[in-house]
């Protein structure tokens, strides 16, 4: 009993966490960075050299890439199943508070009453993951049920590919990317 509350307080936090840490656009590292405390010099810096730049400090971090909205489709690979097809809307920009998702996956060869997940909720753009600090990652979180957070990394304008929970792609060939309508 000791164990399952542990591990529901560990979750809880962990959840928390990346909800805090996508709500800020900042990479994981930058954001844990700001916790600690050492943010005002960091941010007095980033704002001056934005200055210098002729930007704002906010416009320096923002991602260089356009905020990847509309319908994006695909069928994605399955480890138990012939794939996943799924359908992602994205609505709102990045700025807006009203910025929302709505996806639906379908396993491909499961029964339909067991195969089909819908999921809605917020959308974020965050910067960098382990394999490029430049990258734009799009990262979905639920608002309910027990689905877990969705990360993609933004390839084009017209196309996103799906990460691991970690952040960082998927080492096989298989396809993992998703392409706007």
């Amino acid at each position: 009993m000791k164990t399952l509350i542990a591990f529901i307080i560990l979750f809880s936090v962990t959840f928390g966490s990346q909800q805090a840490q996508a709500q800020t656009g900042k990479s994981y590292s930058e954001w844990l960075k700001g916790k600690s405390g050492g943010s005002k010099a960091t941010a007095k810096k980033a704002s001056a050299k934005a200055k210098a730049a002729g930007t704002t400090a906010e416009a320096a971090s923002a991602p260089a890439m356009a905020a990847p909205n509309g319908t994006f489709r695909g069928t994605l690979a399955c480890a138990d199943c012939q794939g996943i097809r799924v359908e992602l809307t994205l609505t709102g920009a990045p700025k807006d508070a009203n910025r929302s998702f709505t996806m639906k996956q379908m396993y491909v060869g499961k029964p339909e009453s067991k195969g089909v997940v819908s999921s809605s909720g917020k959308w974020f753009l965050a910067k960098g993951n382990i394999q490029n600090p430049e990258a734009v990652v799009l990262q979905l979180i639920p608002t309910a049920g027990d689905v877990e957070p969705v990360y993609f990394l933004q390839v084009s304008e017209r196309e996103i590919k799906l990460l691991n929970r970690q952040q960082d792609e998927f080492k096989d060939s298989r396809n993992y990317s998703l392409r706007k309508l």
